[in-house]
């Protein structure tokens, strides 16, 4: 009788099936289980089901092998906690008295981030019935060194993977048990077909999961596409953002009807074709594309509201104020990260949040009773959230200066800051953001990740330059209580 266990990842999973005569030989040996998730294309699963399955733990392990393009910043070890929270929880400790914390018994995760120039780092993570010391690790990054400083990805994980099957240690399975599965035959071509399986499996879920989505979008757009035409057809002349929102529509009905045809193709796709990476670019770009639709559709609506003065407007100034106002309710937030030497600018931000919330409040006011025209407070509007986004720029950089010890630490903080501002299609009808783009304004939400990203990926860098000679990076970053066993170094 064969036993087989599949862990289907987002990349590549492979079967590895013992036989059961090969396990008699040994009362500890178990089938062990594979998976490749080879997002950085660089290996030969073939090759490593076929050497990999060969090694002996001294229990039952699950090989976990995760591979990814990276940069010499990266913290590895929290990169592979998010894509274990991501795309493999089942790699993290379900155990009610784990809380989350640790990675599963059982498991070992060889990570391999591979960067432009060669060079890269190595990670080996384990689950707290196999965890070992951290000599063990570093004998275990050491084995593969050589092979990775030369490129040769493939060979570099097995001399890890073999390393770690030596000093975790390993049953015997004979060589009945694996010429059950025809090792280097049939049963070869048995995980090459598992992992195409698995691969195209993934790929229609995507597919699915983008088309669904996109469509949910798409079809509030066309239950309110005749109220969208009247509003966007009958706004006053001479109003500046109307004239905008007015080439937006134009846009819109182009949009929408691409759009409209695209849900049609891709649902007319067969299972083969859903499971093409081409296609599944294809859903998640109508996604995209329905989701803008309906932020569009949402700013027409509240802007005919605002217009005409109709009895839903209060709710459409309420849209377009809420952005604004969710700002100034997280300033306290960067007080939280400041350093101790700016804590006077902090709190100076902060009391700004108290004046331009009072502001907003007038500015709500003086509209009720007209004594302002509608562009006249967006334009009001625009001017304040402007102010915040200068001032946010100008407090980036004192907390940079502080928090950086040389300019290189100080571009890299600069550029997971300028990351957080990429703002994507929100649905709410903001007019502002619709107009000048999702990115024009930076909101504190994203500030506050940006921030913090920048600190992480220093920090990480800085551990990352102690470790480059030797010894082991075990950290997984702020933000996060995970504790289990593992760590990275560089080659």
């Amino acid at each position: 009788m064969l036993v087989t266990k599949l862990i289907a990842g987002a990349g590549i999973a492979l079967f590895v099936i013992a036989g059961s005569a090969g396990c008699a030989a040994n009362d500890k040996a178990a089938p062990t289980s594979l998976t490749i998730d080879d997002t950085a294309g660089v290996l030969n699963a073939e090759k490593l089901n076929d050497v990999i399955g060969e090694l002996e733990f001294r229990e039952p392990t699950d090989v976990a092998i995760y591979t990814r393009t990276g940069e010499y910043s990266d913290n590895i070890n929290r990169e592979t906690l998010d894509y274990a929270r991501e795309v493999h929880p089942e790699w993290i400790s379900d155990d009610p008295d784990d809380y989350g914390d640790y990675w599963s018994d059982g498991l070992f995760i060889i990570t391999l981030s591979v960067e432009d120039d060669g060079h890269g780092q190595i990670g080996t993570y384990f689950g707290e019935d196999r965890k070992v010391s951290e000599s063990r690790m570093e004998t275990m990054h050491a084995a593969g060194t050589d092979n990775f400083r030369l490129a040769s990805w493939t060979d570099g994980v097995i001399d890890v993977a073999e390393s770690g099957a030596e000093l975790i240690g390993a049953p015997p399975i004979s060589a009945g048990g694996w010429a059950a599965i025809g090792i280097g035959g049939v049963g070869g071509a048995g995980a090459v077909t598992g992992i195409t399986l698995a691969v195209r499996r993934s790929r229609r879920e995507a597919f699915a999961r983008a088309l669904d989505k996109g469509s949910e979008h798409l079809t509030q757009v066309a239950m309110d596409l005749q109220e969208t035409e009247i509003a966007a057809t009958t706004f006053p002349s001479g109003s500046r953002y109307a004239a905008e929102l007015e080439k937006k529509f134009n846009e819109f009905l182009d949009l929408y009807k691409a759009s409209d045809a695209e849900r049609d193709q891709l649902r007319g796709l067969d299972k083969k074709q859903r499971s093409q990476t081409v296609n599944v670019t294809r859903a998640k770009t109508f996604q995209a594309n329905a989701q803008k639709l309906d932020a569009i559709d949402d700013a027409i609506s509240a802007a005919s509201a605002l217009y005409r003065r109709s009895p839903a407007w209060q709710r459409a100034w309420a849209a377009q104020t809420k952005p604004f106002l969710d700002d100034l309710s997280a300033l306290p937030e960067i007080v939280e990260d400041a350093e101790n030497e700016l804590a006077a600018p902090a709190v100076a931000l902060t009391s700004y949040g108290e004046q331009a919330r009072a502001t907003v409040e007038r500015l709500g006011a003086d509209l009720a009773t007209e004594a302002i025209s509608v562009d006249d407070a967006l334009d009001r509007l625009r001017e304040m959230r402007a102010e915040l986004t200068s001032k946010l720029e100008a407090f980036s950089e004192a907390q940079i200066a502080a928090f950086a010890k040389d300019e290189s630490e100080a571009d890299e903080m600069r550029e997971e800051m300028r990351k957080s501002r990429r703002g994507s299609a929100r649905a709410g009808g903001s007019i502002l953001d619709l107009t000048y783009g999702y990115s024009y304004f930076w909101h504190v939400a994203d500030y506050h990740a940006g921030y913090r990203a920048g600190t992480q990926s220093v920090e990480s860098s800085r551990a990352a330059a102690s470790s480059s000679s030797s010894g082991i990076s075990s950290g997984y970053g702020g933000g996060t209580s995970f504790s289990g066993s593992g760590g990275s170094s560089r080659f």
